[in-house]
Order: structure tokens, then C-alpha cells, then sequence
């Protein structure tokens, strides 16, 4: 069976070049679960939480196969983990995590609950997972061979643009990973700046929008 791959549809969005470019993402459906982490992704509460995220994902995905109706289901590779970090002027100090996982139009919370209720979560998890109605909005982005550190070169491709086109973050505080190939061990990392559209001039042409 044909199956729908993010990875294959859209690159732009999620894409694995180091030059910075520009997604603009709309209001969609997201897995979601907050927490703090002082060792940020090797810490045990961003592990826990970001295991149990993907796993309900991983069942919603796999539909009526997993005995959970979805009218006009079409089969889908799981989305990527992201997660928004924030609490500090550097990475190493933004320790308070939300992670996000996008759903396809077709989910629901009905979905959602039914493979929550399958996979028996302990409580102090489950009830911290969510689907919620979230937009991504308007962001610049580079992709990082490693995970983050304050001398990631994402980050200083992504101010040198900033700096250059007259742009403006919209928070000072926080900013964006997405794991394009899981979040344990050195694996590389989507940087993400939110910023403020009214500032600076970056043509549609140079936009990913979803």
C-alpha cells in the first residue's frame, strides 16, 4: 500500500539544507505534552514524554489496522517529533520543553483518545498528552548535523540572515527543533526562529507554506 511520506512531499518544509530558508505553517492538529528539562534532551523528562508522544502517534497511524476508525483514512508515515524550547537568551539555558507532533487533516480528538486508551499509559503520562489546534506560523530555519549546542552553526547561519534581510525574531527566549531522524543520541536537528512578519521583506517565492 501507497503510504504518504513527509519526507518525500514536503522537503521544504522539513528540509535538510544547511541554507536558511523560510516555512509558513497554518493551523493544523498536534499530539502535545509540556515539561521542564534541565539536560534538555538527554534529560528523562523530555525522553519520557517524547517516547510516549511518538508511540501514539505510531498507533494512530496505523488506523483501522489497530482496530481505530478514521473516516477517510489515508495511510501516512508518522510525522517527526518537534519540540519548542524556551526559558533563556542561550539553548543551554532553555530547559522548559513543548513538544509538538503534526497530525494529517483526517485526526481528531476522537482518534486520538481511542489510541490513548489503547496503549494504557501510566497516568502521570497520559495526562499530560493532548491534541490541540496549533499553528507554527511564520519561521526561519537550518538544518544542524548534531544537536544543539550555543556554538551550533544553524544558529549563526540563521542570525547572519536576520542580521542581513532586517529581520526580527518574535521571541528572544525560545526557538524550534524539529528531529528529523528521532531525538536520542547525535542526531541532527531542524533549528526553527519564530519571527515577526512585519519586519524585513521575504518574498513568497522563498516560503514553504503548509
Amino acid at each position: 500500500m501507497h503510504k504518504f511520506d513527509w519526507r518525500e512531499v514536503e522537503r521544504d518544509e522539513y528540509s535538510r539544507s544547511e541554507e536558511p530558508s523560510f516555512v509558513k505553517l497554518t493551523t493544523r492538529s498536534y499530539i502535545t505534552a509540556m515539561g521542564v528539562a534541565p539536560d534538555r534532551v538527554t534529560d528523562q523528562a523530555f525522553t519520557s514524554l517524547a517516547a510516549a508522544v511518538t508511540q501514539i502517534a505510531e498507533r494512530i497511524s496505523e488506523g483501522p489496522d489497530a482496530g481505530i476508525d478514521i473516516p477517510n483514512f489515508k495511510a501516512y508515515h508518522p510525522y517527526p517529533l518537534q519540540a519548542v524550547w524556551s526559558g533563556g537568551d542561550k539553548i543551554s539555558k532553555r530547559h522548559i520543553f513543548r513538544l509538538w507532533l503534526k497530525q494529517p487533516l483526517f485526526i481528531h480528538e476522537d482518534q486520538f483518545e481511542a489510541a490513548l486508551t489503547q496503549l494504557h499509559f501510566e497516568p502521570a503520562i497520559a495526562q499530560q498528552l493532548h491534541l490541540e489546534q496549533l499553528a507554527e506560523g511564520f519561521e526561519i530555519q537550518s538544518f544542524n548535523s548534531t544537536p544543539l549546542t550555543d556554538e551550533a552553526p544553524a544558529i549563526a547561519r540563521i542570525q547572519t540572515v536576520i542580521n542581513r534581510d532586517h529581520l526580527v525574531p518574535k521571541f528572544d527566549d525560545r526557538h524550534r527543533e524539529v528531529y528529523l531522524e528521532g531525538y536520542q543520541g547525535e542526531v541532527p536537528v531542524l533549528y526553527r526562529v519564530s519571527l515577526d512578519e512585519n519586519f524585513g521583506e521575504v518574498g513568497d517565492e522563498q516560503v514553504a507554506y503548509n
